[in-house]
């Protein structure tokens, strides 16, 4: 499958989890605001992933921009952030996801760094396991 991971990152956990999917993945790599509609077009996966800032998460925006296109593929989003993904403040964000875009998505919290504080786990390629299972196994 022709994969795309595109990102947003602030802080550069969310870029370097970005590079280990494209590389596990073999899969090209892009930043939001580099990749255009007549792109997405070519890719079966595409895989959208944003750090979580103050309870907002940019990938929102860029999954709204272009749904239109993604809906009709295999859609995972990654949500970066050190808040667990039960944690009320991960809920409240992954439900500015519109519900009918949540319902076609995979969607996945994995551990992010934001300066001194304590994240909820320390981000490493493991943490992108079942992100690659659900890919190979696709």
């Amino acid at each position: 499958m022709n994969t795309l991971v595109v990102y947003k990152s602030v802080l550069g956990t969310t870029k370097q989890y970005a590079k280990w999917l494209g590389e596990a993945l073999e899969a090209n790599v892009a930043t939001f605001k580099d990749i255009q509609d007549e792109e997405l077009i070519n890719y079966d996966v595409v895989i959208v992933t944003s750090g979580t800032y103050a309870g907002k998460m940019p990938l929102v925006g860029f999954l709204k921009k272009h749904w239109d296109i993604l809906q009709h593929k295999k859609v995972i989003v990654i949500a970066v952030g050190i808040a667990p993904a039960e944690d009320e403040y991960s809920i409240k964000s992954y439900e500015l996801i519109p519900p009918e875009i949540r319902h076609k998505i995979k969607y996945f919290k994995v551990p992010g760094n934001m300066f001194s504080l304590k994240p909820a786990g320390k981000p490493s390629k493991e943490k992108l396991e079942r992100v690659i299972s659900l890919i190979h196994g696709s």
